[in-house]
């Protein structure tokens, strides 16, 4: 089956609904959020030790304090001393490089699409050990990571030791140790006492769930890993075309384009994407929205937050065979909380 002939099919079966106004599904003044690659969400740069670049990618005021997403590039072979954060969990997902990374007592090596979950109030750093590197990481919730990183940047490494404490009591960290030497001969442990990995294609739950029948939509963190406050998951679209347009009541949608080009409408604003890595939309709950993959390949990271029932969703939409009758695919929509109000976009 065809991912396109399936979301054709669903939007088909719904005439009516596909026809009507907008308006008439729960109008919005929220608008979609877009912050290119290599830039920062308002325009500042926060670089970590002022060479790193360490840019906001989405923010805890687009989110209501829930996530905040950084993209990290590294020119240096570093990375932050031992510490531990009180109120969230991190994220981590390697776009490029190599990157060892301490969890408690154990290390790990994690390469080009390897994820790792580290959680609160676990001792926890990281070291880049390639020549250069990239990460995209998730602060869940929010917190005050934003504010430290302003805070840093401002100061510039001319903060006494005192200031140096305040700074991180007020931010919710607490420095348990030094920095991670990347020279070091590091002894890998098989598996993690705290947190987990999810290695580069794989699927968090072991459920290999191909959408299409040819397209892989990988779970990688999920709603049981932060308590149904957030879902990652991994994409790659082997095929032109995207879902019907649609809403989610109840949830935010955030893309990360990793690979080709992509064309995303929200309300009626419509945004190309395209980069090697590096693009970010931020889709607005209960507003109508869809994507069009336009290149013959791409890949995204794409989250949800909060969870919702979009996790059973793409199992359930894995799971059928050819391509489902009208009825059926509308009711795959409805029954996981998302209404459907138009078509596909078109492909080139």
């Amino acid at each position: 089956m065809q991912r396109r002939h399936f979301v054709r099919t669903v939007a088909v079966s719904l005439p009516l609904l596909a026809c009507a106004p907008l308006r008439q599904f729960g109008p919005s003044t929220a608008r979609a959020v877009v912050v290119k690659a290599g830039e920062s969400r308002f325009g500042v740069p926060t670089p970590f030790l002022g060479v790193n670049p360490n840019d906001l990618k989405l923010s805890t005021k687009d989110t209501g304090g829930l996530l905040s997403v950084f993209e990290y590039q590294g020119v240096q072979k570093v990375g932050p001393s031992l510490h531990k954060h009180l109120y969230q969990d991190e994220i981590f997902y390697v776009l490029g490089g190599e990157y060892v990374f301490q969890v408690g007592d154990d290390f790990q090596l994690l390469k080009k699409g390897d994820l790792i979950f580290l959680p609160r109030n676990v001792q926890h750093t990281w070291v880049q050990v390639s020549e250069a590197g990239k990460l995209i990481y998730f602060l869940q919730p929010a917190g005050k990571m934003e504010e430290f990183f302003l805070l840093m940047t401002e100061k510039g490494g001319s903060m006494s030791p005192e200031e140096r404490v305040k700074a991180n009591e007020d931010h919710g960290l607490v420095p348990v140790g030094p920095w991670l030497e990347a020279a070091t001969p590091f002894v890998f442990s098989e598996s993690l006492a705290h947190g987990f990995v999810v290695r580069a294609g794989k699927d968090r739950q072991d459920i290999p769930t191909k959408l299409g029948g040819i397209n892989p939509n990988d779970l990688k963190i999920s709603k049981n890993d932060t308590q149904s406050m957030l879902s990652i998951f991994e994409y790659s679209g082997f095929e032109k075309g995207g879902p019907p347009l649609h809403i989610h009541p109840n949830q935010d949608e955030i893309f990360y384009v990793t690979a080709g080009e992509y064309l995303f409408q929200c309300g009626e604003d419509q945004f190309t994407l395209a980069t090697a890595t590096g693009d970010l939309i931020f889709l607005p709950k209960n507003v109508p929205h869809a994507f069009a993959q336009q290149s013959e390949q791409g890949s995204m990271l794409f989250f949800f937050q909060p969870s919702g029932k979009m996790e059973d969703f793409f199992r359930e939409l894995g799971k059928i065979p050819g391509t489902p009758a009208p009825e059926q695919g509308a009711k795959l929509f409805e029954d996981h909380d998302m209404k459907v109000v138009g078509p596909p976009l078109a492909i080139k």
